[in-house]
């Protein structure tokens, strides 16, 4: 074949090559995303929220000799000064001089050295309200650190005086004060033209949000809140890890959040992706297995028929251990009616574990820590202890902490089991 033959051959051969090409990318262009390629944007809102959930005790001394303290406008004659030091978490340091007064007439109010220059000036001066208008004994305080080379206008901090309050361990003048550490960052992202609420737990002292790490929250039903009680699905403290939330028929998680641009990356996930557990009165407890500490491997649904407390619990957590008292009244006192409680239990040695059950007299079943590592992370279990009661069905019949704890959890089985 001659030369020029070739030459043209191979020119009709690049040129149909390079149509295929452009069909091909046409194609592909045609085919939907697939859900972890698409990505939704949002923004921070400048103001940092305070996390309420979580309040630190800080004892107030009482001081009577205020010629050492320099104030723009001093406390009144015959004024009730008490003094402390706040903590401060953008340094770390518990740095922040605080005073409360009361006064003989007038509200109580505090003083805060927010900029700690060592001077209390009148814009450090704050009145201290009701915090519940029914509630006398609460007063509380909003106050806003400051915040330098960040996106937020300042740091709020909450504090509370627990009025009239005297503890065992505070000698006579002694005042308890509460105050908040954490702090959430906010923002919204377009969800395909649903402006959506979320947040992020905010480290003050890196001035960074890390998804991964940390708590997170999704406002999943549109009502414009994040709820952050225990089990919600809008709530969760990620531990080096994606974590995926529902909202709407969208599956999404945070990529990244760039405080300093400003900038909040979500992308979408498939529905299988989504593992989590969504408890709602009335939803039904996936069946479950784990190894109980005979070694023995159970399942969740032996239980079937009978009214179960499914209690998230330690041995290592101070508030689980106060729990016992009244756990071991309502099994002794409930068991006849049909009641059994299943301990998920967080400690590390299961042999340790086993000698204090011993110890304390516990008999109800318990599941040891590595077999149910799979049910707490499905269940986003953040704090123990944490409890639900499931009836007969195996369905959700109590959520709320406060019917499961104390007292008030020998009223709600009363109230819930039958005769």
């Amino acid at each position: 074949m001659p030369l020029k033959d070739l030459r043209k051959g191979a020119v009709r051969a690049s040129a149909l090559a390079l149509v295929l090409a452009v069909l091909a990318c046409g194609a592909a262009s045609l085919r939907p995303a697939a859900a972890g390629d698409v990505e939704y944007t949002g923004k921070l809102e400048p103001e940092l929220v305070a996390d309420t959930e979580d309040f630190d005790q800080v004892i107030f001394k009482p001081v009577r000799d205020l010629s050492k303290i320099k104030f723009a406008t001093p406390p009144e004659e015959g004024a009730s000064v008490a003094a402390g030091r706040l903590y401060h978490p953008p340094s770390d340091k518990s740095s922040v001089l605080a005073l409360l007064v009361e006064p003989e007439d007038g509200p109580v109010y505090l003083y805060a050295d927010l900029d700690t220059n060592n001077t209390l000036d009148d814009a450090e001066r704050f009145t201290l309200g009701r915090e519940d208008v029914d509630n006398p004994y609460i007063l509380q305080a909003a106050l806003k650190l400051p915040l330098k080379g960040a996106t937020f206008t300042g740091y709020p901090v909450v504090v509370q005086y627990l009025r009239e309050v005297q503890w065992d361990e505070m000698q006579e003048g002694e005042r308890m004060v509460l105050q908040t550490k954490a702090a959430y960052a906010r923002g919204y992202v377009d969800l395909s033209g649903k402006r959506t609420l979320v947040q992020y737990g905010f480290d003050p002292q890196s001035r960074k949000i890390s998804p991964g790490s940390g708590p997170l929250g999704v406002d999943g039903d549109g009502d414009g809140s994040v709820d952050t009680d225990r089990f919600s699905p809008e709530s969760a403290l990620a531990r080096e890890e994606t974590v995926i939330f529902r909202v709407g028929d969208k599956y999404v998680s945070t990529k990244r959040v760039d405080v300093e641009k400003n900038a909040i990356v979500m992308r979408e996930h498939q529905a299988s992706d989504y593992k989590r557990v969504e408890v709602r009165m009335g939803s039904e407890v996936p069946d479950f297995t784990f190894n109980d500490f005979q070694g023995k491997k159970r399942k969740f649904s032996e239980f079937r028929g009978k009214y179960v407390l499914l209690d998230f619990w330690a041995a290592w957590c101070p508030p689980c251990r106060r729990e016992l008292p009244y756990q071991k009244a309502a099994y002794s006192r409930f068991q006849a009616r049909g009641f059994e409680i299943l301990g998920l239990n967080n400690d590390e040695d299961p042999a340790v574990v086993r000698g204090w059950l011993t110890r304390n007299k516990i008999t109800w079943t318990q599941a040891t820590r590595e077999s149910i590592l799979e049910v707490e992370r499905r269940y986003r279990v953040q704090l123990f202890p944490s409890a639900l009661l499931i009836d007969p069905e195996g369905k959700v019949v109590v959520v709320n902490q406060r019917q499961l704890r104390g007292q008030d959890l020998l009223k709600s089985l009363d109230r819930l089991l039958p005769p």
